[in-house]
């Protein structure tokens, strides 16, 4: 049985899958597998995987008609066999000792996750060579690191990536279909249920930004549901403390924003919008004084004490 099960989740990725399997298979940690699930590609994704499995026994090659990044990582939890679980995004990639240095963390702190610092890349020219470096883990309580994680800064995020997992996580839990921001949607109530969670502050996940974004692009109904979501983690966080909740209100108040500054004003989001200004004019004086609030958020809530017109304008112009 393998120590680390890797999943990774493909669709139409044959520009970049290759490096992706490649910075895996060269780990220094070698006790792993390698799920590739294909998520009905209609490119040359599926062929690359059959290629690599040929040469190395550790992948393991699985296919499913189109069910989207949510599916596919399900698949490849049912599959797992080994001890930790990881996701790697197949157009992303690991730096040499992810594997080894967050199973290290995860051992010496009796963390059921361990997390590391990510490095964001367009061209792999672009990828630091430092992650030699030793650095001492940071170990968070399951409240400190959702904390960090919804500022979005100064430790893990809560994407399902650079994270090692204790498997015994994942034993009941899975992806919720059909939805975008799954990460957002899934992780923040794993981290809360982790015994303990070690941070190592290197890059050792490599983030792959090519194309747009979903929170850099127009929303349709489905990308509105941020604002669902958001909702969800303050009634998530409710009665864990205070600098939770002030965690969970930022997060709530960065959500409203992308709502108002990517949805038309068409009846078709009115209920998402008014709720979103609703959010923004209760945390607004909290986000002004949180020390913990980025200052786009700052400046945000500063504007918007000039009306919910002047607030819209400026977000479609600057935001």
């Amino acid at each position: 049985m393998p120590e680390v099960s890797v999943i990774i989740p493909v669709y139409n990725t044959e520009q970049f899958l290759g490096d992706c399997l490649n910075s895996v298979l060269t780990q220094t940690f070698i006790d792993f597998e390698i799920i590739a699930v294909d998520d009905g590609s209609t490119d040359n994704s599926a062929a690359i995987i059959e290629e690599f499995a040929k040469k190395d026994s550790r992948i393991v090659p699985l296919q499913q008609e189109n069910k989207g990044p949510s599916e596919a990582r399900n698949t490849g939890i049912k599959a797992a066999r080994g001890n930790w679980i990881t996701f790697v995004d197949s157009d992303d990639m690991l730096a040499p000792h992810f594997l080894q240095k967050l199973r290290d963390a995860a051992k010496q702190n009796n963390a059921s996750i361990a997390c590391s610092d990510k490095q964001l890349f367009r061209k792999e020219s672009e990828i630091g060579k430092g992650d030699t470096a030793t650095a001492q883990a940071i170990t968070l309580s399951p409240e400190k690191a959702l904390e960090r994680a919804l500022y979005q800064k100064n430790g893990p995020d809560y994407s399902a990536w650079s994270k090692l997992y204790d498997a015994k996580i994942w034993q009941s839990r899975r992806f919720t279909p059909g939805i975008y921001f799954e990460d957002m949607n899934c992780i923040p109530q794993v981290l809360l249920e982790a015994k303990k969670v070690a941070f190592v502050p290197e890059p050792l996940y490599l983030n792959r930004r090519h194309g747009s974004s979903i929170l850099a692009t127009a929303y349709n109904r489905k990308k509105a549901e941020l604002l669902d979501i958001a909702e969800r983690i303050c009634t998530l966080v409710e009665g864990k403390g205070a600098e939770l909740n002030r965690a969970a209100h930022s997060n709530l108040f960065s959500a409203s924003c992308s709502i108002l500054m990517r949805t038309p004003d068409t009846d078709e989001f009115k209920d998402f919008r008014t709720r979103a200004w609703d959010h923004i004019r209760a945390l607004r004086t909290e986000t002004l004084f949180n020390s913990n609030s980025r200052t786009r958020n700052k400046v945000a809530a500063l504007c918007s004490f000039g009306g919910r017109t002047l607030f819209e304008h400026l977000l479609r112009r600057f935001g």
